[in-house]
């Protein structure tokens, strides 16, 4: 009997409980591993969307990533429930998933035909292993081996039950002061045939700016609250600087030299393309062009798939600069640095050409990218060195939280993106 009781109580604390160690505190986009590259995560068959599943949608979400080398190693992942504030949930796994805990990542390719040896992963969630019982944010979290305290690296992505109307606009702002670099975002939420009890405490609204956490205005209030209508319209704190149009490089060809390229030539860790210096777009006239708001697409013109037969290249950046800029760092950033400022990414300042440099392993494609500048308190100022505009075309994404008395997690309840030309 001894045995059997062990086994049933050993099974129970599995079943009931998170017998894994989590990465403490609040869980970022992040990648902590060098050799870990070009990491994107999608609805499956659209590749510049958000990582946004509805809850029981007959969908997946697809996680793609390289792994610089030539051995491949065991990847397991696992998915985490967070709170709005991106802090795991108290929950057990059981409560928000159904299948494992940790699962292994079995689809990867060698790269063909590369100078950098790579080995191309992807995995795709909910699968047969694993689905979702709740809605909330969630992140993936991928190791190797079972080392789930040692993660490579961390993606977002939220699980949506959308049963509210949320209606919004993104227009110039109201007050003239803000009204040459700003954009206001108004909003208003209808939760008809939805009883939602003193909404002021127990709803958590956040507004992201190209969907990105690093530009998210969180713990807004509503303005008036008008029997099943939250009405969110503050003209001071539905803010964003409007920023600017984000800058690109094309390496989809290797054989053409593009417009803003300078030399192309090998080098002893590989291709180097150095693109022509360029400057601060902080005093220009705004111009509008497209771009992908910081994305990136990974292909290979002249290759089959380019998920393994893409090249990576050193692009070699420069930002041309009198001087020196005081109490702070500057780096180049974009989706292909998941929108970190990272050691790669820091540009060094060379007083001999008076330019910031940098030099950045990228995979082949079609890239956006911008300068920030960093103040030494830590404080990102994308605005500094490429100017804010109120014209500037930007996607919104509204996330709506429920969070009643009693409930032990934040529930998602509703999404809705807007767009700024649209709008304005």
């Amino acid at each position: 009997m001894r045995p059997y009781f062990f086994f049933v109580i050993s099974f129970l604390l599995f079943k009931f409980s998170n017998i894994y160690c989590l990465p403490e505190g609040i869980l970022p986009d992040s990648v902590y591993n060098k050799n870990i590259k070009t990491v994107t995560l999608f609805k499956t068959g659209w590749a510049f969307s958000y990582p946004i599943l509805e809850l029981a949608e007959n969908n997946t979400l697809e996680l793609d990533f390289d792994f610089l080398g030539t051995e491949t190693k065991n990847f397991n992942y696992s998915i985490v429930l967070c709170d709005a504030d991106w802090t795991p949930s108290h929950l057990s796994y059981s409560e928000y998933l159904d299948g494992f805990y940790q699962n292994t990542i079995f689809s990867y390719q060698s790269s063909t035909n590369t100078e950098v040896q790579y080995f191309h992963y992807q995995v795709k969630f909910p699968e047969e292993n694993v689905s979702f019982k709740l809605a909330g944010n969630y992140a993936i979290v991928v190791y190797e081996d079972s080392n789930e305290d040692h993660p490579l690296f961390i993606k977002r992505f939220v699980i949506v039950r959308n049963i509210l109307n949320i209606k919004g606009s993104v227009h110039r702002p109201d007050l003239p002061v803000y009204q040459d670099a700003f954009q206001q975002v108004d909003f208003e939420v209808q939760h008809s045939g939805i009883n939602i009890d003193n909404p002021g405490q127990t709803i958590h609204a956040v507004i992201l700016k190209n969907n990105l956490w690093n530009h998210a205005l969180i713990d807004l209030e509503p303005q008036f609250i008008q029997d099943d209508i939250l009405i969110y319209n503050n003209q001071k704190t539905n803010l964003f600087t409007g920023g600017n149009e984000f800058r690109s490089f094309d390496t989809k060809n290797l054989k053409y030299q593009q417009a803003n390229f300078g030399p192309m030539e090998q080098v002893s860790d590989g291709l180097q393309v150095t693109l022509k210096a360029e400057e601060s777009k902080e005093h220009l006239p705004y111009m509008s062009s497209e771009d992908l708001d910081g994305k990136f697409l990974v292909q290979n013109q002249q290759g089959v798939d380019s998920s393994i037969d893409a090249e990576y290249v050193w692009m070699k950046f420069n930002l041309s600069s009198f001087e020196e800029l005081a109490q702070g760092d500057v780096y180049v950033m974009g989706g292909f640095s998941n929108y970190n400022l990272n050691d790669e990414c820091k540009m060094i300042y060379n007083s001999e050409v008076q330019s910031y440099e940098a030099r950045v392993l990228v995979k082949q494609g079609y890239y956006d990218y911008q300068y920030v500048f960093r103040n030494k308190n830590g404080v990102l100022d994308d605005s500094l060195l490429e100017g804010s505009y109120y014209e500037t075309e930007n996607n919104y994404v509204i996330y709506i939280y429920y969070r009643p008395f009693g409930q032990r997690y934040d529930e998602l309840i509703g999404v809705k993106i807007l767009n700024s030309v649209k709008y304005l």
